[in-house]
């Protein structure tokens, strides 16, 4: 596998791990809290940079349905961020306890490119 696929797959999977615990753990405990939003935090930054290796590693934007997917989860993600930002500094209880709602959604959209990515990668291998 090439070195910049290798770190793209890397940091897709760390991206992952960030998003889907902050995700689940916010779910289950069926309230927004500061390191939910750190972990959404370092997923976004694990994805956009893995995008950005695999943009180049393909040299330049590829306009497909995993792409097109990928985009909208991203742009989703950092929408969810900063989303959580601002009802963590309102503390307003309400919209602390409902935030899982919108975290499920974005989450289950951005899980459709990883995987996608994933079938598309070992395709490659």
């Amino acid at each position: 596998m090439p070195t910049l696929a290798l770190y793209a797959a890397i940091l897709f999977t760390l991206a992952f791990l960030f998003y889907t615990i902050g995700i689940w753990a916010e779910y289950f405990s069926k309230r927004l809290k500061k390191w939910h939003a750190i972990a959404f935090f370092l997923g976004v930054i694990a994805d956009t940079v893995a995008t950005g290796v695999i943009t180049k590693y393909v040299g330049g934007f590829v306009y497909n349905a995993h792409s097109i997917i990928g985009m909208i989860g991203l742009i989703l993600m950092i929408v969810h961020l900063i989303w959580a930002v601002i009802v963590l500094r309102s503390k307003n209880e309400i919209a602390l306890s409902n935030f899982h709602k919108f975290s499920i959604f974005v989450w289950a959209i951005w899980m459709m490119a990883y995987l996608s990515g994933v079938y598309m990668g070992i395709q490659n291998l």
